[in-house]
């Protein structure tokens, strides 16, 4: 039983000091960026082009203390913001996830991903 209370209280403390740093990246501005994006979605026979979001390999952060701000030009404009929406396909319910919010302005900095 004290085992139990140990490793819940260890999970406790992990969630809260998850939840703090999270918050304080988004107060920074931390962040992935993201894309519009067009595609076909089809369901119960029928098909709908949709724009959703895509994750652009691409963050508004460093990761390095050396790491320099990409200057590559970029085919569309980059959000940072994303909302979960519905939307209809074939008469079905359909989740999609949008970009929402004004585009990143890349003068800001845009760092590369490096695959990670």
């Amino acid at each position: 039983m004290k085992k139990a209370r140990i490793i819940l209280t260890m999970i406790a403390l992990s969630a809260v000091l998850v939840g703090t740093m999270s918050f304080r990246a988004k107060r920074r501005g931390l962040t992935n960026l993201f894309y519009a994006t067009t595609g076909n979605f089809s369901q119960n026979g029928a098909s709908r082009n949709l724009t959703y979001a895509a994750e652009a390999p691409y963050r508004t952060f460093r990761t390095d203390t050396w790491e320099l701000p990409v200057s590559a030009p970029f085919p569309s404009p980059l959000y940072t913001g994303t909302t979960q929406s519905t939307t209809t396909v074939g008469g079905a319910f359909y989740f999609i996830t949008v970009v929402t919010g004004s585009p990143w302005p890349t003068w800001l900095g845009v760092y590369d991903d490096n695959g990670q």
